[in-house]
């Protein structure tokens, strides 16, 4: 999509639009570590911009895939519960359980495509127009795009230089309309 038309004319949104250009440094970010990359040399590089694995899967998991695909199980392809697997749901809350100590089961466990999609779920479940989420600067920049896509409004609140939670502003931040305080550690991916 071409976003340098101007928005008067365009027949997209105009917050789209603004959307997509405040997301564009992200993108431009990971393009100019990929020539610096071509430039200097990989190992001479590192590239935070999107949280790319630096390590492909292990032999194990593609053998297994390649198992799946030549032994498909009836149903195998059609959709599942929402909230995810069962048995895999209750797999990760046993884990969970036995890391914490805390007494995690299945039903506190809900399975979604990455934190992008896990973080707009449960956004547009908790706001209500003008509800106000805490964000903890740095932050993600997409968080802000999340919670304007839910009718929210973002309330960033400083760290200190060791990311460390500034919790006089946060308490000064608290409001009637505040209903969620997203937390990252400190800004995506680190």
């Amino acid at each position: 999509m071409n976003v340098s038309k101007s928005k008067k004319e365009s027949v997209v949104a105009r917050d789209i639009l603004d959307q997509i250009e405040q997301g564009n440094f992200i993108r431009k970010a990971f393009e100019e570590g990929l020539a610096l990359k071509k430039k200097y040399g990989e190992k001479k590089v590192f590239d935070f911009s999107l949280g790319n694995p630096i390590l492909e899967p292990p032999l194990a998991f593609r053998q297994e895939l390649q198992r799946l695909v030549n032994n498909p199980t009836p149903g195998m392809h059609g959709y599942m519960l929402n909230a995810g697997y069962p048995e895999v749901r209750t797999e990760i809350a046993e884990y969970m359980a036995e890391v914490t100590g805390l007494p995690f089961t299945m039903g506190e466990i809900i399975m979604s495509v990455g934190a992008g999609g896990g973080l707009n779920l449960a956004l547009k479940a908790l706001l209500n127009r003008g509800d106000e989420v805490i964000v903890f600067a740095p932050y993600f920049p997409e968080y802000l795009l999340y919670i304007a896509s839910h009718s929210g409004v973002a309330r960033v609140v400083p760290t200190d230089e060791n990311f460390i939670p500034d919790f006089a502003a946060l308490e000064k931040a608290i409001n009637k309309r505040t209903k969620v305080i997203l937390t990252n550690s400190p800004y995506n991916p680190t």
